[in-house]
């Protein structure tokens, strides 16, 4: 029998399992004197097998999977029979007893790890880079070599793993007294299709380093950017359910939900996760404690909201995620004109539930941004619009309307004054609307001077001075100013990062972008964004890894759909790429899609038809496809000709030029820095 345990420069891949009392490791390459049951003699097929492992997993004192991107990767094997079997075990263990010690070995996260729920039960440990820390092993020893500690209590639910010295549980004596007999079953899947794979295989296998999230080496995006510190002090609030016979009041279940969720933000010591980490489980059946898991927090908060005409019922609990105790509820029946009332009084209830201390005196109406009730609900009806997956010109209009109403009603709404110049310049640059475009820019300028201490004013000024003026100078001081003046808007960082990536830092770029993240984990634009930026950087590989990523989030998003689909593209699969089209709801994004495919497939009557059917849905907003469309056919002349009409069009997807691989074609042409030169850009 092999005697040895992992080396110490690499965790193992492979599925085994170690016998000994006595746990002993020196951290050299070379044989030591842990018994292991791995050598190829004990591992013959047939049931014999099965039947010894079984028994291993029955009598082992410690289970230990290693999750890797190996086990991500596999959708079946006979690891995932060991962990069924062992987490079967757990069932028969007494509450005291600790057994499961998961360890991720690479860059994956507890919330998306294709694991048993009842893993994530347990604290989880990481070894980096697969280093084996002096305080991991010594606890390790601990657990085996001392019967006579007391038993540790489980992780709640929601807690976060930490460092590894307080990772695994001590065990308990057995009955009889006598030490126990100790193994530790390590399942990870390298090599199942043929079985365990040989030691001499094990030996020489380490698992790919993990690249640090910084400037330097942007090109890996973690799953998940930041295990955040979960105390008792954590909830998520969950979507509100309409239950209002009127389906067109979801726009105001929603909103409800986005105040609460920034009412308790404000909350000192009480970490609240961000809308799209909370709206993810909207309309999906999933346990409250599988849910406070993957969001790392101990309490959920949710409720219903039913709205009649004036009356409004609004229902809310909240509940203690691993034990499903209801911690307090309350239900409101009030008129509508009270709903700002009843969101007081349930972050009240919840800070008072948690006993934390309730935020200063106005904190509240700064959050909601108006004390008008209606002006409140056509800025939530004006959000909806905007969140909507349907793009295009009819749902910016009605977004400009509802802020347009917002704002008669109370003019120094700034969050709705923001809106609407935002919604303005986009219904502009959909329909080539020049003076529209015009017009958004001048209330633009305004904003922070009507709105001082108001971050997004700052914000959407960056924006458009950036998108449509190329002042990439104030674009970029404006967004400075905008996190200074709060620090958690996470779609500043975002909006910095498509500036970065306008100028061709796309390195920083994916920094600023992988900040948002860390604000909001599961916003798929951010993502979005990092793969886009990764694409740029001719990382084809990363990107794909990001995109699946937005896939596990959202599998049909139409944010994944129009990205995977020019990456499919430049890595020559262009048949993938076609496959993607259909799946892009706006029209001309899908056009441009088949046409780009068709022709790459070779199919040329099939593009050309396409590119009629783009230049028939009209040329206001238009032209930047076009040219795009005509650069991929290799028609220079005609791509530089449209791309000019573009610029002077002011069109915002101009923007993009120098992280647009398909565009390659035209660098080496003179003109390719004339272009970029009008635009203020880098050439």
């Amino acid at each position: 029998m092999i005697t040895s345990w992992f080396p110490h420069e690499s965790l193992p891949s492979g599925c085994y399992i170690a016998h000994r009392q006595q746990f002993t490791y020196t951290p050299v390459r070379k044989t030591e004197t842990t018994s292991v049951w791995l050598d190829t003699s004990e591992l013959r097929g047939g049931d014999s097998w099965d039947q010894k492992i079984q028994r291993q997993i029955k009598e082992c004192a410690l289970f230990i999977p290693i999750v890797s991107l190996a086990t991500q990767s596999r959708d079946e094997g006979y690891f995932r029979l060991e962990w069924r079997l062992a987490v079967e075990r757990t069932r028969l263990l007494s509450e005291d007893r600790s057994f499961l010690v998961p360890i991720v070995i690479e860059d994956i996260a507890e919330s998306t790890a294709r694991v048993s729920d009842a893993f994530r039960r347990v604290q989880w440990t990481r070894l980096s880079h697969g280093e084996i820390p002096h305080a991991f092993v010594e606890r390790i020893k601990g657990l085996l070599g001392s019967a006579s500690l007391s038993a540790e209590p489980r992780r709640p639910i929601g807690t976060p793993p930490v460092v590894p010295a307080a990772i695994v549980t001590p065990l308990t004596a057995k009955a009889s007294g006598k030490p126990p007999l100790v193994s530790i079953a390590l399942g990870t899947v390298a090599a199942l299709a043929i079985g365990y794979i040989g030691w001499q295989q094990l030996k020489g296998s380490k698992p790919a380093p993990m690249l640090p999230t910084t400037s330097s080496s942007p090109l890996a995006i973690p799953s998940s950017p930041v295990t955040p510190a979960v105390g008792e002090q954590s909830v998520a609030v969950l979507p509100f359910v309409n239950e209002s016979s009127d389906k067109e009041q979801e726009y105001f279940a929603d909103g409800l939900t986005e105040t609460m969720i920034g009412l308790l933000s404000k909350v000192q010591d009480l970490r609240v996760p961000a809308r799209s980490a909370s709206f993810y489980f909207k309309g999906k059946n999933e346990e409250l404690s599988a849910i406070a898991g993957k969001l790392h927090v101990v309490h959920v908060l949710e409720g219903t909201v039913r709205k009649a005409g004036n009356r409004l019922r609004i229902s809310a609990e909240l509940i203690r995620a691993d034990t499903g105790y209801h911690v307090w509820s309350e239900t409101y029946d009030r008129n509508s004109t009270d709903v700002f009332k009843v969101q007081d009084e349930i972050s009240a209830a919840v800070v008072a539930a948690l006993k934390l201390k309730l935020a200063a005196a106005g904190t509240n109406a700064k959050v909601r941004g108006t004390s008008n009730v209606e002006a409140y609900n056509l800025y939530l009806l004006g959000s909806h619009y905007g969140s909507t997956q349907v793009p295009g010109p009819d749902m910016s209009r009605r977004q400009v309307m509802a802020y347009r109403k917002a704002l008669a009603l109370d003019p120094a709404y700034a969050d709705a004054a923001a809106k609407l110049v935002l919604s303005g310049a986009y219904l502009a640059d959909q329909t080539g609307d020049a003076a529209g475009l015009t017009s958004a820019i001048g209330a633009a300028e305004r904003l922070p001077r009507e709105h001082p201490d108001h971050g997004p004013s700052y914000r959407i000024r960056g924006a458009i001075r950036t998108s449509w003026q190329w002042d990439w100078v104030g674009g970029l001081a404006d967004y400075e100013k905008a996190i200074a003046l709060d620090p958690g808007d996470a779609d500043a960082h975002f909006d910095t990062s498509i500036q970065l990536q306008s100028l061709g830092r796309f390195s920083e770029a994916i920094t600023e972008a992988q900040k948002a993240l860390a604000l909001d984990g599961l916003n798929l634009q951010y993502l979005s964004q990092v793969a886009s930026c990764q694409m740029a950087l001719r990382d084809y590989a990363a990107a794909d890894q990001t995109l699946n990523r937005i896939a596990e989030i959202e599998p049909h998003s139409e944010l994944l759909a129009s990205t995977l689909s020019p990456l499919r593209l430049l890595q020559g699969r262009f048949a993938d790429s076609l496959a993607q089209c259909p799946k892009i709801q706006d029209e001309r994004t899908r056009i441009l899609c088949v046409a780009e495919a068709q022709h790459s497939l070779g199919h040329r009557a099939e593009a050309d038809h396409a590119f009629d059917d783009l230049v028939k849905t009209g040329t206001g907003g238009n032209l930047t496809n076009i040219a795009a469309v005509y650069a991929w056919f290799g028609n220079a002349d005609q791509a530089f000709r449209w791309y000019d009409k573009a610029i002077a069009a002011r069109e915002s997807g101009v923007t993009q030029l120098l992280s647009d691989r398909t565009l390659d074609v035209l660098h080496k042409d003179p003109r390719w820095s004339a272009l970029l030169k009008k635009m203020n850009l880098p050439s």
